[in-house]
């Protein structure tokens, strides 16, 4: 009887660390990014299929890219892979730029900057 018991605890604590293994190694998150302009080429091969090649060097938002392979691909095994990137936007932020400042009196330093 207390070998049954004994038994019965290593096959539900083997079962219990095998479930959370399995839970820790599934896909979390980090598919899904906090980022909202993450973004994602396609990197294809050389020999990447005529459907891959039409978005060569577009830049998707990592929600609104094309799931690899393509339904229209070609390849006996597609090799196309994403690639990420912080951010969608590739020139200088309007911001930042000298061509944008103010050349005017700043009020924003005054408590009562809203007031003419």
């Amino acid at each position: 009887m207390e070998l049954l018991f004994l038994l019965i605890v290593a096959i539900a604590a083997i079962a219990t660390f095998l479930w959370y293994r399995k839970k820790s190694s599934a896909p979390t998150e980090a598919s899904s990014p906090s980022n909202r302009f993450h973004a994602v080429t396609i990197h294809m091969p050389a020999n990447a299929c005529p459907a891959v090649r039409m978005f060569e060097s577009t830049k998707f938002l990592a929600k609104e890219a094309p799931r690899l392979p393509l339904e229209n691909c070609t390849a006996p095994r597609c090799q196309c892979r994403y690639e990420h990137y912080d951010d969608r936007r590739t020139e200088e932020r309007r911001e930042s730029s000298e061509a944008m400042k103010y050349e005017g009196q700043q009020r924003r330093e005054r408590k009562d900057r809203r007031k003419g």
